[in-house]
């Protein structure tokens, strides 16, 4: 693996967590691991939408590499695949839920979340409200 130089450890949290759902599939295996279509449901659930199988598959794989995501493959018929947070991954759940709680409190008129730090620990339950 070819080493990648940063010049700040945020700067290398911050592309750990780029992708458009990749803030979302950590912090929805932190409440429970799940396995691909379950996850993919929820995101659906939760947003009305969700990232197409493709995409949903590579941002996993990323994070699998990074070790924020453990995937376990059991030897059943059919095959059963669930995907948990790892250690690491549980200590960047909380990174973001920190996060999501400074950007709630400089919150002004001029920005909006759709889901407050509460949904992300699990503490509210948010579904996907048509508008």
């Amino acid at each position: 693996m070819e080493k990648r130089n940063y010049f700040l450890g945020c700067n290398y949290i911050i592309e750990m967590v780029s992708g458009k759902w990749k803030p979302s599939i950590i912090c929805s295996l932190g409440l429970a691991p799940k396995r691909f279509g379950e996850l993919r449901r929820y995101l659906l659930n939760l947003y009305g939408t969700a990232p197409a199988e493709k995409v949903l598959s590579q941002q996993l794989h990323q994070l699998i590499d990074e070790q924020i995501v453990k995937r376990t493959n059991y030897s059943t018929i059919p095959p059963k695949v669930v995907y948990s947070l790892t250690d690491r991954g549980k200590q960047l759940k909380g990174l973001l839920i920190q996060m999501t709680e400074f950007a709630e409190s400089i919150q002004d008129d001029s920005v909006s979340f759709e889901y407050s730090s509460a949904v992300m620990k699990g503490e509210a339950k948010a579904t996907h409200q048509k508008k």
